[in-house]
């Protein structure tokens, strides 16, 4: 129901309601005669009190002989007030200890709880594990990669051995890989081509670590996954590699618009990066028009895009 037509029910209503009720209606004459009347009901009581009280002034100044003594009655043993026993106090002393002991004992219950550490995100982890390999595969960023923080993505120092091994090959399925494409499952690139092998991790439920890293065969070279991202970001990364200073240009007329091309410069879609030394993409999020991920091509931060409904980059770098 829209707004306007919610009032017009409740000026209905209300109409309805004036005419099954009309106001009440005043007679002036009889109000005022009857303000009148209990004005003079108000001061005959008056004057009675006056005379009670001055009747009783004249009982009271009789002389001494005359008085009634009265017997005072002694105090109820409801009106009188006991010191606590020593029982009674005893009781109420061991009631406070043990409700003291039971809040203590509550509070430190609701204290561990919230000092226990709260398990990680299997999407983060495999975010954070598959960048760590592409920086470590790529000489250029290897040195960004330290060895303690990778091995506590891990539940144990016996799968870090095991998945990680000697150079991160382990965890893209025995392959040097520069391009990760993260969206429910992994998938893995060199440049634009998407690798025959798709690896799967398994993670504790406790801690949220990694226990396990599965590969699977997939048809190679196939176009599951985003086009637009693993065209554009995977051709920037081949051309990086292999010199070529028009790639950029020609890269961005096929997969960006022409607004954020416009509005970005010849690094349109790369926050000002012109040679990214690989690219991963995760965490895609959807909407009616658009849909985008957050790219990382080698530096510090990841930053997001969309793609419109075109299968363009409408939107990077948050702008």
């Amino acid at each position: 129901m829209k707004d306007h037509e919610l009032e017009q029910e409740l000026a209905a209503a209300m109409r309805d309601r004036s005419r099954q009720e009309p106001p009440y209606s005043y007679d002036v004459d009889g109000l005022i005669g009857s303000v009148r009347r209990r004005r003079r009901r108000l001061q005959a009581g008056a004057a009675a009190a006056v005379a009670i009280v001055a009747l009783g002034a004249g009982f009271l100044s009789r002389p001494d002989h005359d008085r009634v003594s009265l017997p005072v009655q002694a105090p109820t043993a409801s009106s009188v007030v006991l010191p606590p026993s020593p029982t009674a106090s005893t009781s109420a002393s061991a009631s406070a200890s043990a409700s003291a002991s039971a809040s203590a004992s509550a509070s430190a219950s609701t204290s561990t709880a919230a000092s226990a550490p709260k398990p990680a995100d299997p999407a983060r982890t495999t975010n954070t594990l598959f960048l760590a390999a592409l920086r470590y595969q790529n000489p250029a960023t290897r040195s960004q990669v330290d060895p303690v923080e990778v091995a506590a993505l891990f539940a144990d120092e016996s799968a870090y051995r095991r998945i990680w091994g000697a150079d991160s090959t382990g965890v893209t399925c025995g392959s040097s890989v520069d391009g990760v494409l993260a969206a429910g499952e992994v998938l893995l690139y060199q440049g634009v081509e998407r690798l025959d092998r798709a690896p799967a991790p398994t993670f504790d439920g406790s801690t949220g670590k990694v226990t396990d890293l599965t590969c699977r065969t997939v048809a190679g070279g196939s176009k599951v996954g985003d086009p637009t991202v693993s065209g554009f970001y995977g051709g920037l990364v081949t051309a990086a590699k292999s010199g070529d200073s028009t790639a950029m240009s020609r890269l961005g007329r096929q997969f960006v618009t022409a607004n954020l091309r416009s509005a970005q410069g010849p690094t349109a879609g790369t926050c000002s990066s012109t040679t990214p030394p690989f690219w991963l993409a995760d965490n895609p999020s959807s909407g009616t028009l658009t849909h985008g991920w957050t790219v990382n091509l080698g530096g510090p931060y990841d930053f997001p895009i969309e793609i419109d409904e075109n299968a363009k980059v409408a939107t990077a770098c948050g702008k």
